[in-house]
């Protein structure tokens, strides 16, 4: 196919043609001269446009699921809006339903995406808690320093400040991650 060779033989192939073309015409011989097709850049920047609105549309989506959990009970292991979640469960959940699907486990899902720093924080992105490298904990970040997450303690999915008072029943933030592609939304959006 033309469309998957590389420039190198897309010209050798031209020159071949060209040659077979001279040959066998009646009238004078007219090489053929490749054309070159290019996409205009309005169509990168149309194609980046659509993804990026795509990419906010996933995010919002992300967070009214979550959101939309808040009250169902806490349930170790559990994984369905129907018979209760626990903190990864939650998640995965959430995440499914616009088609990814993160691992099962708190310490696995603290691993995907990109790493990012409190204060790069958009909704939709994923918070760890716990010690060092032993993550216990996850929740989904809502925005306005806040995240939805399965609470043990609560005994069901609440909505809980980022910042909140030190206890021994709260893991501190361990770290965050990205897990969709937002490079250069939050300048066009605003948020």
């Amino acid at each position: 196919m033309i469309a998957l060779l590389t420039h190198r033989q897309l010209v050798a192939t031209t020159a071949l043609l060209t040659g077979v073309v001279m040959l066998t015409s009646a009238g004078t011989p007219q090489p053929l001269r490749p054309q070159v097709v290019r996409t205009a850049p309005s169509a990168h920047r149309h194609a980046a446009d659509v993804f990026q609105r795509h990419q906010l549309a996933l995010r919002d989506t992300i967070v009214r699921l979550a959101q939309a959990q808040v009250g169902t009970p806490y349930v170790l292991g559990g994984t369905t809006p129907r018979h209760g979640f626990d903190c990864s469960g939650l998640v995965r959940w959430v995440f499914s339903q616009v088609h990814l699907t993160p691992p099962r486990t708190a310490r696995q899902q603290a691993r995907i995406g990109a790493p990012i720093r409190r204060e790069s924080l958009r909704p939709g992105d994923l918070l760890a808690f716990g010690e060092r490298d032993s993550v216990t904990h996850i929740g989904i970040y809502v925005g306005d320093g806040r995240y939805v997450h399965a609470s043990s303690v609560a005994g069901k999915v609440i909505i809980s400040p980022l910042d909140r008072p030190p206890s021994s029943l709260i893991r501190p933030l361990a770290g965050a991650r990205r897990v969709l592609i937002t490079a250069g939304l939050e300048r066009r959006s605003g948020s």
